[in-house]
């Protein structure tokens, strides 16, 4: 059954890197539960080790394969996506989806369209994240002070206003998508990326909502799992980013100069005690960590001039 011409196109762009298995599930899960029709799959190959593009080409000479020179992390993979996605398709949304997702419900694309369509102000929509198991996971969440919180519980029916959603399932209306230029690459590889480009939205007073009635899998860190960068050194940089660009003055202050140098140095005794002077300790590779720490300064201060990426 061929759609109406009236049915909104959406793009469904899929980043992978060295996730074969993860990714094979996802598409096999994507075809066998999207009843609405009107899609196009592009999967983007950050330069996997195991050559999963060549491989998903064979397997599925339907959906559109972009293999990548290199790995350009999140936000550049995905922006690669969505401009080849524009080029060829010209979608009325976009989904940004991670290869480590699965589907299991038969209308899910159906519903998420629909209340896109009737609520013209949302700019992007999540979903309810559960893990294999089904416990919940993750349904966006908000910004409150110096804390990203995330909720917890939402019902099938729950349409919720929320600050932020996830990166592993991001429904995009197309001006927003436009308006916002896609993802901003400072935050590569990874992490606060998705956060950012949400409440960039809203600042364009687009509404961001998170919708229970779609459930997804989600098998958490699986694909970052397979990246060999030095984790801790973006998580600094990107969350210097973050707070310059969306704390208030003295928020951000308190968190770039007491919090993350308190994490560099101190851990807790064990993660059931609370968060106190008598049951932290200094790390043993706190010097490591204070360098991690220097070197995001600087990256942030120079804009990246002579910091290399380790």
């Amino acid at each position: 059954m061929k759609p109406k011409k009236s049915s909104p196109k959406v793009a469904i762009i899929i980043l992978t890197y060295s996730q074969g298995k993860l990714l094979g599930t996802c598409l096999e899960s994507l075809k066998k539960f999207t009843k609405y029709k009107n899609y196009e799959v592009f999967v983007i190959d950050n330069n996997s080790q195991d050559k999963i593009g060549k491989r998903i080409k064979e397997k599925f000479p339907k959906i559109n394969v972009k293999i990548n020179d290199k790995n350009y992390g999140f936000s550049k993979g995905n922006n690669i996506g969505i401009d080849l996605a524009r080029e060829k398709y010209n979608p009325d949304y976009f989904l940004i989806l991670n290869d480590d997702t699965e589907f299991f419900q038969s209308n899910w694309l159906g519903g998420i369209i629909n209340l896109a369509e009737k609520n013209k102000e949302v700019g992007v929509i999540g979903c309810k994240l559960v893990y294999p198991d089904k416990r919940m996971q993750n349904a966006g969440g908000y910004l409150k002070g110096l804390n990203i919180t995330k909720i917890m519980e939402i019902g099938k029916k729950d349409f919720l206003d929320v600050d932020h959603v996830m990166g592993a399932f991001m429904f995009v209306r197309r001006e927003t998508m436009d308006e916002l230029g896609g993802f901003d690459e400072d935050f590569s590889p990874y992490l606060l990326e998705d956060t950012d480009f949400c409440l960039r939205a809203k600042k364009l007073n687009f509404k961001i909502k998170s919708f229970g009635g779609v459930e997804v899998i989600h098998k958490a860190h699986q694909s970052m799992n397979k990246t060999k960068d030095p984790k801790l050194f973006f998580r600094f940089k990107n969350d210097i980013l973050f707070l310059v660009r969306h704390l208030g003055f003295f928020n951000a202050l308190f968190r770039i100069f007491v919090y993350l140098p308190g994490v560099a140095i101190l851990e807790k005794e064990n993660d059931e005690v609370k968060i106190s002077p008598r049951y932290l300790r200094i790390r043993r590779d706190f010097l490591f960590n204070i360098w991690c720490l220097a070197k995001a300064y600087l990256f942030v201060v120079f804009g990246g001039r002579g910091i290399q990426n380790e």
